[in-house]
C-alpha cells in the first residue's frame, strides 16, 4: 500500500480504521533525540492535550524535557491566548462575512487541495502552536535562535511546521510515550516545573470541541451564537462541501465563525494521542477542571473574576501581541488534486459501475464499507488508480455468491451425471424385475397346473385300487374253488395265491403313493403361496423403482434451473426414501426368493426319497 502525501491530508483517519496496526502515524521524535544528544539548542512547546494524555504528570514532563537538555518549555494554552486575540481584532477591523477556524491542519490541507475556493474566508491568525513559536521568536530573545520541538497531539501538524516554517520537530505524544515505556522513564520521578511563559485561561480549554469559541466569548460576549462549532469525519467535510457550494452560489453565510476541528473528540483524541482508553467524562472533567484552576489562579482576591482581573489578562495578552506577526498565507493545493485526480466521463462512469457488478440504481447501495461517502466516490477512485473494486463490499458479496452458485451448478452436473447413470442402472434393474416377475409368474402358473394334475392322479389311482381290491376278491374266490377240486385245482391254488399276493401289495403301494401324493400337493401349495407372495413384494420393488426412475427424471429437469435448487432438495430427498423403501423391498424379494429356493429344494428331495 502507498500514499499520495500530495493528496492526503494526514488526519490520521486511515490508521485508526487499520484494526491490525498494520498502518503507523509517522513524526520527528527520533530525530529530536539525535538533535537533543548532539548538543542542538532547543527549547520546547507543550500542547494543552497533555492534560488527559498524561494525566497529572503535565509539569513533572516539563521537568524532564530540561533534565534531557531542552532550554526552555512553553505552554501552547498561551499562545490560544494570542491567538484568539488575532481572531477578535480580524474579525472587529474587517468585518469578514464568515471566518473559519485553522487550529487543525488536517481541515487546513482539506480546504487548501479539494476546497481551494474556501482559502479566503480561512482565518488569517495562525494555529495556537504558531503562535507560540513567533511569540518565542520575537519576545523572548534568549531562545530566538533554538530549533522548536513541538509536544503534540497530531500526525498532521509536520505539514502545518512545512508549510508556515513555525515548528521544526513534531514529537506527537503517543510516540513519546512509546519511548517513555521504552526507555523505563517515569515521569514521577521528576520534579513538576512550571512552563516559561504567562499561564493561559480558559484558553486550556483549546484541545476540546468549542475551546476557541468559548474562549472568544470573553472578550466578545455573544459570539457563541453566530459560531457554528462542528468536529469529526464526515461530518465537517460534508459541512464545508455545502459552505463551499452555499458561498459559490453567491449566499450570506449564516454564522459569523465556524470552531471546526478534524477530530471528534477534538485534539484531545488526536490521532497521536494515547487517550483513547479513557472514558469521555473523565476525560472532559479533567481540561474543565484545568481551566477552573486556571481562572482562579487569574481572579483577584479570591473573588469572582472581575472586570480588573480580565484586565490584567488583556494587558498580559497585550504584552505579547503585535499586528501582523502571527498571520499565515495559504496555498491553493488544488492543483495536485485536479493533476492525480481524473473526473471520469458518465460512460467512463457508467463502464466502472459494471465492472463492479453494479447494473442498476438499486445496486447504488452508498453504504460507506469502502470508506467512501458514496459509490460513485469509490468509482473515481478505481478511475484513478487509487483503490480497486475487490474493496468494495458489494462487490466481493457478488462475488461469493458467484462463486456459490458455481459451486452449486457443479454439484448439480455431478448429481446429474450420477442420476443419469443412475437412471440407466435402475432401468435395467426395471427390466431385470420384469422378467423375474414374468418367469415367477410363469413358475406360479406351471406349479398349479401341477397340483391339477395331481388331482387327476388321485382319480386313477382309485381306479387302481378298485381293481386291486376285485382282483384280491376274484383270487380268494378262487382259492376257494381249487381248494374244493383237490390235485386238480392245486396249480390254480397257487396261481390264484400269488394273484392275491400281488393285490396286496398292489394295496399296500397305493397307500404309499397316497402319501407320496399328498406331501406333493401340500408342498407345492407350500410354492404357490411364497410365488404369489415373491409376486406381489416383487411388484412393490418394480413399482418403487418406477417412482425413484421418475424422481430421477425430475432431478434432471429440475437441474437445468438454478432457481430449482428446493425443488432439487425435495426430490433428492423423495428419492432417498424411494430408495430406502426399494432396499427395503429387495430384502424381501431376496429372503423370499431363498426360503422359496430353500422350500423348493427339501420339497424335492422329501418327493425324491419318497418316490425312490
Amino acid at each position: 500500500m502507498s500514499i499520495n502525501h500530495d493528496l492526503c491530508i494526514g488526519c490520521g483517519t486511515c490508521i485508526e480504521a487499520c484494526v491490525h496496526g498494520a498502518r503507523t502515524g509517522i513524526d520527528d521524535t527520533e530525530e529530536f533525540f539525535s538533535d537533543l544528544k548532539n548538543g542542538v539548542s532547543i527549547v520546547a512547546i507543550v500542547a494543552p492535550a497533555v492534560a488527559v494524555n498524561f494525566v497529572d504528570k503535565d509539569l513533572h514532563l516539563n521537568g524532564w524535557l530540561k533534565s534531557i537538555g531542552v532550554k526552555a518549555v512553553f505552554d501552547v494554552a498561551f499562545g490560544a491566548e494570542l491567538t484568539t486575540k488575532s481572531y477578535v481584532e480580524q474579525i472587529k477591523n474587517e468585518k469578514p462575512d464568515i471566518v473559519i477556524s485553522q487550529p487543525c491542519p488536517a481541515l487546513v490541507s482539506y480546504i487548501e487541495v479539494y476546497k481551494p475556493n474556501l482559502i479566503p474566508y480561512l482565518a488569517k491568525p495562525d494555529s495556537p502552536m504558531a503562535h507560540t513559536v513567533e511569540c518565542i521568536r520575537n519576545f523572548y530573545p534568549a531562545y530566538r535562535d533554538c530549533k522548536i520541538a513541538v509536544i503534540s497531539p497530531c500526525f498532521a501538524k509536520r505539514r502545518e511546521f512545512d508549510e508556515n516554517g513555525r515548528g521544526d520537530y513534531n514529537v506527537t505524544m503517543k510516540n513519546l510515550d512509546i519511548w517513555f515505556k521504552n526507555h523505563g522513564v517515569d515521569l514521577t520521578n521528576f520534579p513538576k516545573t512550571d512552563y516559561d511563559n504567562p499561564l493561559a485561561e480558559r484558553a486550556v480549554l483549546y484541545s476540546t470541541p468549542g475551546g476557541l469559541m468559548r474562549t472568544a466569548e470573553r472578550f466578545v460576549p455573544g459570539i457563541s451564537s453566530k459560531t457554528r462549532k462542528i468536529e469529526g469525519q464526515p461530518m465537517v467535510f460534508e459541512y464545508l462541501s455545502g459552505l463551499d457550494h452555499s458561498l459559490e452560489s453567491g449566499k450570506k453565510p449564516f454564522y459569523q465563525l465556524v470552531d471546526c476541528l478534524n477530530c471528534e473528540k477534538g485534539c484531545n483524541r488526536g490521532g497521536g494521542t494515547i487517550s483513547s482508553k479513557l472514558p469521555l467524562d473523565e476525560l472532559e472533567n479533567l481540561v474543565e477542571s484545568r481551566a477552573l484552576a486556571r481562572q482562579e489562579k487569574w481572579k483577584t482576591n479570591g473573588r469572582k473574576p472581575s472586570k480588573f482581573a480580565l484586565k490584567k489578562l488583556e494587558r498580559t495578552v497585550n504584552a505579547y501581541w503585535k499586528p501582523g506577526i502571527y498571520d499565515r498565507h495559504y496555498q491553493d493545493r488544488s492543483a495536485a488534486m485536479r493533476k492525480f485526480i481524473r473526473v471520469p466521463s458518465p460512460e467512463e462512469l457508467e463502464e466502472i459501475y459494471i465492472s463492479m457488478g453494479k447494473h442498476s440504481k438499486s445496486d447504488i447501495y452508498n453504504c460507506g464499507a469502502c470508506g467512501y461517502n458514496s459509490c460513485e466516490q469509490m468509482a473515481v477512485a478505481i478511475f484513478n488508480g487509487l483503490n480497486r473494486r475487490e474493496n468494495c463490499h458489494h462487490y466481493v458479496m457478488k462475488l461469493a455468491n458467484q462463486d456459490h452458485e458455481k459451486e452449486i451448478r457443479e454439484a448439480l452436473n455431478r448429481i446429474t451425471e450420477a442420476v443419469s447413470s443412475g437412471t440407466e442402472a435402475l432401468q435395467s434393474n426395471v427390466r431385470d424385475l420384469q422378467e423375474i416377475k414374468s418367469m415367477n409368474m410363469l413358475t406360479t402358473d406351471g406349479i398349479k397346473e401341477l397340483n391339477t394334475k395331481m388331482n387327476g392322479i388321485w382319480d386313477i389311482v382309485g381306479i387302481i385300487n378298485n381293481v386291486a381290491d376285485q382282483t384280491k376278491i376274484i383270487a380268494f374266490n378262487a382259492e376257494l374253488e381249487a381248494a374244493s377240486s383237490g390235485e386238480a385245482g392245486k396249480n390254480f391254488h397257487i396261481v390264484a395265491t400269488e394273484i392275491r399276493r400281488l393285490s396286496d401289495t398292489i394295496l399296500d403301494s397305493i397307500k404309499e403313493i397316497k402319501t407320496i401324493i399328498g406331501d406333493i400337493q401340500r408342498a407345492s401349495e407350500k410354492l404357490i403361496s411364497a410365488s404369489e407372495n415373491g409376486t406381489k413384494q416383487i411388484n412393490s420393488s418394480w413399482e418403487n423403482a418406477k417412482s425413484l426412475e421418475k424422481g430421477f427424471g425430475n432431478i434432471m429437469a429440475s437441474s437445468g434451473d438454478n432457481s430449482a435448487s428446493q425443488e432439487i432438495k425435495d426430490k433428492v430427498g423423495q428419492v432417498a426414501s424411494s430408495g430406502g423403501k426399494i432396499f427395503n423391498t429387495l430384502q424381501q424379494i431376496s429372503q423370499g426368493i431363498e426360503k422359496f429356493s430353500q422350500n423348493d429344494t427339501a420339497d424335492s428331495n422329501e418327493s425324491s426319497e419318497e418316490w425312490q
